[in-house]
């Protein structure tokens, strides 16, 4: 674990400051213009969400077939050149898809509440391009994972992003800028991010664009095939499963609530920093111990991600939802944005659920079983979007996060089983139940501390006190083995620096 935690907390350290610098732009900058941001957060979410079918699986065959294909002397025998070909042909596939069914999803986007903003049906096209570059840059990160590279690859995908879309938002919103312009701004600033991971895996020593196609025997093609099959099907139905949600309350909904929805969803947002920290940096672990069938260290891995991610999340969301109420007293537009503080609890609970369960994802899809968990995405898919479909009309933007907590805990679910079944695996030890009921009692003390109705103040002083005083007890009761060993270094460090000084 020792290069996995040192990449995970600079990875981590990466985004605490883009969560600050995102964190600004929710409270103070997207809430007035709700119309535009949910405009750029429904085209933005036409590639996140359609990364697995439009990369061809590449995503998930970056990990999962680097160790058989690992040998720097061949250029890793053309691996990188099989990446790029999968992005380009499900690009393709997807263009042509999309032309097929042109006119019915021209009806579905100038339907509904949209028929009140143009905006949707006026601007869709540039969806296009924005996935084609944020496909290609994201595949070549995940590449870059391979070698433990991890935070520059989050500077250029992420990082960037949280400095250039407030930027653009501003200058829609002082009127320095017309909408169309910022929204070509958001292409040309993902065509620089795509072009500036090539540079640097180049700079890293691994751009190989030498194809070894000897090395491609027929068993190796036909292994590849089924997972890409798998990649692009199965990874499409998890994205549907549990990040449709924004996408589909702009286009069911209205432009205005996606960009609520987005913002509640942002805050909640900041519980997932660990997880993206801890499964960049062990997916290349997960997929080695596999491949060798090291299940000891495979299980020691399991265990210790979970309580991690666990203690992280009771920890962030916790601090959060404590003072959610005063949270939307200092944004601007509060009164608009308090709209989605159910969003942000549906939302958070589902993050919390996913943490808990670990790697069980990551070690159902990097495993000889993956297609096992191809019947159960398409029905959480297709249920997901039905729910949607009900619920969004039924109850506004809660519903669609009500559809993705019961998405995101019935798949983690149906993952934990299969891993038990197949491996004989499981996440959970005492820690976990002990560090819930921490959790719920600190919560419900910390309830009873009376408000001053200054909203800074309050947020200070109570979730202050939920994370100090669970903090403590976490490490006072050795929750998290990895967490007291870091605090014991960096404890160490400082009292080195004390005695110097």
């Amino acid at each position: 674990m020792g290069v996995i935690r040192r990449q995970s907390l600079k990875h981590s350290a990466v985004n605490i400051v883009g969560l600050v610098i995102g964190a600004m732009s929710t409270l103070f900058v997207y809430p007035h213009v709700l119309e535009a941001s949910g405009l750029i957060q429904v085209l933005m979410y036409v590639g996140i969400i359609g990364l697995p079918a439009l990369s061809m699986g590449g995503n998930m065959v970056a990990i999962r077939f680097f160790p058989r294909f690992k040998d720097k002397a061949s250029g890793h025998n053309g691996f990188l050149v099989l990446l790029l070909l999968l992005c380009i042909a499900g690009y393709l596939t997807v263009a042509l898809l999309a032309l097929v069914f042109h006119q019915p999803l021209r009806e579905f986007i100038h339907s509904g509440a949209n028929g009140r903003s143009p905006l949707l049906a006026r601007y869709f096209w540039m969806a296009a391009p924005l996935a084609f570059f944020y496909t290609v840059g994201v595949v070549l990160s995940i590449y870059a994972f391979n070698f433990k590279r991890i935070v520059v690859p989050t500077l250029l995908i992420d990082f960037s992003m949280k400095l250039a879309l407030p930027a653009l938002l501003i200058c829609v919103w002082q009127g320095w800028l017309p909408l169309e312009a910022a929204l070509w701004g958001l292409i040309i600033h993902s065509f620089l991010v795509m072009t500036g991971m090539a540079l640097y895996l180049r700079s890293l020593g691994e751009w190989h664009l030498r194809p070894n196609w000897a090395f491609f025997t027929p068993a190796l093609r036909r292994e590849l095939f089924r997972f890409i099959g798998f990649g692009a099907f199965g990874g499409f139905a998890l994205q549907m499963a549990s990040r449709i949600d924004i996408f589909m309350v702009g286009t069911v909904g209205a432009l205005e609530w996606a960009g609520v929805y987005a913002i509640s969803s942002y805050i909640g947002s900041a519980v997932d920093i660990p997880t993206k920290s801890l499964y960049a940096a062990s997916a290349s672990s997960v997929a080695q111990y596999l491949n060798e069938e090291n299940h000891a260290e495979m299980e020691i891995l399991y265990k210790k991600v979970s309580i991690n991610l666990l203690v992280a999340g009771l920890l962030l969301f916790g601090s959060i939802w404590i003072s959610v109420d005063s949270l939307f007293e200092i944004v601007a537009n509060g009164k608009a944005v308090s709209a989605g503080k159910y969003v942000l609890l549906f939302i958070g609970l589902s993050r919390i659920v996913e943490m808990g369960t670990g790697l069980n994802n990551n070690m159902v899809y990097y495993s000889s079983y993956y297609l096992w968990s191809l019947v159960s995405l398409g029905v959480l898919a297709v249920g997901n979007v039905l729910f949607n479909l009900w619920l969004i009309p039924l109850v506004g933007m809660n519903g669609a996060a009500i559809s993705t907590l019961l998405s995101v805990t019935c798949y983690n679910a149906v993952s934990l089983g299969l891993v038990w079944l197949k491996f004989r695996l499981q996440p959970f030890s005492k820690n976990t139940i002990r560090v819930l009921l921490l959790a719920l009692s600190v919560y419900a003390i910390v309830q009873f501390i009376p408000l001053t109705n200054i909203g800074l103040l309050d947020i200070a002083i109570r979730s202050g006190l939920y994370f100090c005083t669970l903090g403590i007890l976490i490490l006072r009761f050795r929750i998290s083995p990895d967490l007291n060993d870091g605090f014991d270094v960096l404890r160490a460090k400082l009292f080195l620096r004390k005695n110097k000084d």
